[in-house]
């Protein structure tokens, strides 16, 4: 039995040595880094304790930042969830599965920059296509990236755009593994479509949803590209999140302990996030028919 964990530790070794060094160290030295006044133009860092944390918690723009998160996970996930639930059901049911897996998919395999380039030209006020076609109902111009009331929306209908694809192939996948027989028993009950996918589907598909649910809770607190593509985290910062704030103080202000500090409030507020998620759901979850 001890040979048999240690041939495991021995295999195990070089991830977990990759994992010490490339993820868990920085890890450290960040939280580390965040105790610090550090920047280019302070030789040596000035070691201040909690001060930069404290700093943010009385900073209305680090509040709004984390306001616009919160509104970004909530409004990109549920969304995301249901349209990719309801596409794997209505694709799991048709014929031509292939093309219209791939129609769906096909979003994820285009680079953010390509991506985001053509969503800029579809919200453009003036030529964009959005514009126009609301316009046939006589909505007035909408300036999608210009203005603080729509630009986070923007990057919002984009990521959902972007990811639904993905998360599809997930729920296709967990459909394969629920018996036909059960939908057979449910109509036999005199079940109706909505309510055999209500009582058997949504129950049985939970190991995906929790996958895809922890996986879009990660992903709506690591969103970058899109808005350094397309706001700049502007106009103001009305689109900006808080790994776009995290980048202007690393990259733009040169305040590293600040920065730090921010990726330790990241990693914490991820962790917590998580770990409720696999509280209040993990035992609940159907892993097996039967």
């Amino acid at each position: 039995m001890k040979t048999k964990y240690f041939t495991v530790f021995i295999y195990l070794l070089p991830s977990l040595i990759f994992l010490g060094i490339f993820t868990y160290y920085p890890i450290f030295d960040a939280f580390r880094l965040s105790l610090y006044k550090a920047d280019p133009f302070t030789r040596p860092p000035v070691f201040q304790w909690f001060q930069n944390y404290i700093d943010f918690f009385h900073n209305p723009t680090f509040w709004e930042v984390i306001t616009n998160n919160i509104v970004f996970a909530v409004a990109t996930i549920f969304p995301t969830m249901i349209l990719a639930l309801v596409f794997a059901i209505l694709i799991n049911e048709i014929k031509y599965k292939s093309f219209f897996r791939l129609s769906l998919f096909y979003p994820l395999l285009i680079p953010y920059a390509a991506a985001a380039m053509v969503w800029v030209f579809m919200y453009d006020p003036s030529l964009g296509p959005i514009n126009k076609f609301l316009s046939i109902f006589g909505v007035p111009e909408i300036g999608w990236l210009g203005d603080r009331r729509y630009s986070l929306w923007a990057i919002i209908i984009m990521t959902i755009w972007k990811n639904v694809g993905y998360y599809m192939l997930i729920y296709l996948a967990g459909l394969q593994n629920i018996p036909k027989e059960l939908y057979d028993a449910a109509k036999t009950d005199g079940a109706t479509w909505l309510q055999q996918h209500l009582n058997v589907t949504v129950p049985l598909i939970g190991p995906s949803t929790l996958f895809i649910f922890v996986v879009s809770i990660i992903q709506s607190f690591k969103v970058f590209t899109q808005i350094y593509l397309m706001t700049e985290g502007g106009p103001g910062y009305s689109s900006n999140v808080l790994i776009y704030y995290t980048y202007e103080y690393a990259f733009k202000f040169w305040q590293l302990g600040n920065a730090s500090a921010l990726t330790s409030i990241m990693i914490l507020v991820l962790l917590f996030l998580v770990l409720i998620v696999f509280g209040i759901f993990g035992r609940r979850i159907t892993y097996q028919v039967g």
